[in-house]
């Protein structure tokens, strides 16, 4: 009777935590926290196995009232196994024996007593509870066995709906991936020397209000780095609005930036805040810049000295706030000189220049990125694919992307698409043709056939060397690396062999 009672209070704090939060952690740790405590255990946790499938599983939590780690992950697995194998609950004072570690005993003694139980939902294990203590003058009883067991099957009808189910498991892939984004630049995937500087940079401009002028070729992630400079800085609470300059004729860019009152001109029916407006407080992004108007550039650059907005057909000006990030495919110095974009707005505007750097400068990125977009697009389509062949690799690493990241990913994209239901791993065979043929291509030279030795050598490996230069659009650091050589060593060479760019 008193065992019955302990289980309805613990089942009640669970239903009244389960009735009042909407946090899926929230709820789990209050699970966890009652088995800790009806079993005097001093480490637990909670593995969820994917509906249909007892092959696939996934650590809600693990929670300690010590620091001892008894329960890391291989006990944990074993165990989980252990009860979906025999379809039954585990209590085990001789961990050695009863999962026949042998020499692995070692890793496992410090838990002197263990015990699982299963969460049943019908006929189903959906889920095992793991529990496990140090002390040997505490083990667990069959009696403490009987209580996790009758809690667990109380907790069982919150675990045994499918769609929460899933839930579970995306909340805590959601939460595995924010910390990683956290990790790498809010997603922003690269390790290469120019990234690096990259990052650099961004990491001194975010705290501030500096603007900012991301130049680089198309697809190279400029809108993604907008995104994360007002994500990660002061603003990020406010809007981030986003206008693409080369896209809209100027007459309905000026009508967007600055809004217009009614009657301005034909159909404004009523009054419509522009951009300006809509971004107050947070930030705006113009991308490709160079493609705005000289008229539109002289009412943007009185925008930015007044920071107040005029809209279309009104004599008030209205104040604004607003971080200003602009981006540009085109070299603006160029179109400054060339007279197309006026110098006092350029130079209003390039207060933190970051120039993105082109995939084939940093061809050292290629397989992150790849597996990164594998991940993505496979989980997309409901594919297996889970890996992608050295193979592959030499292929992506070998191509000039035109198209850069954006290119990337769509023939990542393309390829899950197209590949076998059932395929593991991305192969080259899954790649598009034209990738295997610029390959054969930057892999072939004119090889001399006559004369000095040392001239034939010196003669083969100046063509070898232009040939990867140019490939890599002449960065020293992707070209050596290219060539599994040092940049010091390539810098040498170009010097010996008195190689210049065209």
């Amino acid at each position: 009777m008193k065992d019955q009672i302990t289980i309805l209070k613990a089942a009640n704090r669970i239903a009244h935590l389960l009735s009042r939060t909407q946090r899926i952690e929230e709820a789990i740790e209050g699970l966890m926290t009652e088995f800790l405590d009806l079993s005097q255990a001093e480490e637990g946790s909670i593995q969820l196995l994917r509906p249909s499938s007892q092959q696939s599983q996934r650590t809600l939590i693990r929670r300690g009232k010590t620091d001892n780690k008894l329960l890391e992950n291989h006990l944990d697995d074993l165990m989980t196994g252990w009860v979906v194998r025999h379809r039954q609950p585990l209590l085990s004072n001789d961990i050695a024996s009863v999962f026949n570690l042998g020499k692995m005993a070692d890793r496992h003694a410090a838990a002197k007593s263990i015990m699982a139980s299963p969460l049943w939902a019908k006929e189903e294990i959906i889920g095992v509870v793991n529990l496990a203590c140090s002390d040997y003058r505490k083990q667990f009883s069959t009696e403490e066995l009987q209580l996790v067991s009758a809690l667990a099957t109380e907790c069982s009808e919150f675990m045994e709906q499918a769609q929460l189910r899933e839930q579970l498991f995306a909340e805590n892939q959601r939460l595995r991936e924010e910390l990683a984004n956290k990790l790498q630049h809010g997603g922003i995937i690269g390790n290469s020397a120019a990234m690096k500087e990259v990052f650099g940079l961004l990491d001194r401009v975010i705290p501030t209000d500096g603007r900012v002028m991301l130049q680089g070729e198309s697809g190279t992630g400029k809108e993604i780095v907008a995104k994360f400079i007002h994500n990660s800085g002061p603003r990020a609470r406010r809007s981030f609005v986003a206008v693409d300059c080369g896209a809209l004729p100027p007459n309905l860019l000026e009508s967007e930036l600055f809004g217009y009152v009614k009657g301005a001109f034909t159909g404004a029916d009523k009054d419509r805040a522009g951009l300006f407006e809509e971004a107050d407080g947070g930030t705006l992004f113009l991308d490709e810049i160079g493609n705005m108007s000289q008229e539109i550039q002289a009412k943007l650059l009185r925008v930015l000295q007044e920071e107040e907005v005029r809209p279309l057909g009104s004599n008030q000006a209205r104040k604004v706030n607003v971080r200003v990030v602009v981006a540009a495919s085109q070299n603006l110095q160029e179109k400054v000189e060339g007279g197309e974009f006026r110098a006092d707005l350029f130079y209003r505007l390039n207060v933190v220049p970051i120039r993105l750097p082109a995939l084939r400068e940093r061809i050292e990125d290629i397989p992150a990125l790849a597996a990164h977009f594998l991940s993505r697009c496979a989980a997309k389509h409901d594919r297996p694919m889970q890996t992608i062949a050295p193979a592959a690799i030499d292929l992506l690493e070998n191509h000039s992307w035109p198209g850069n990241v954006r290119e990337l990913e769509n023939v990542i994209e393309r390829a899950v698409i197209l590949a076998d239901d059932h395929a593991q791993q991305l192969d080259a065979i899954h790649l598009p043709n034209e990738l295997g043929t610029a390959h054969k291509q930057s892999s072939s030279f004119d090889l001399p056939t006559a004369g000095d030795l040392d001239m034939l050598l010196s003669d083969y490996e100046r063509q070898i060397l232009l040939k990867v230069l140019t490939h890599h659009d002449w960065n020293q650091s992707a070209a050596a690396n290219a060539l599994n050589i040092s940049e010091r060593v390539i810098r040498y060479k170009i010097k010996r062999l008195d190689l210049r760019r065209p």
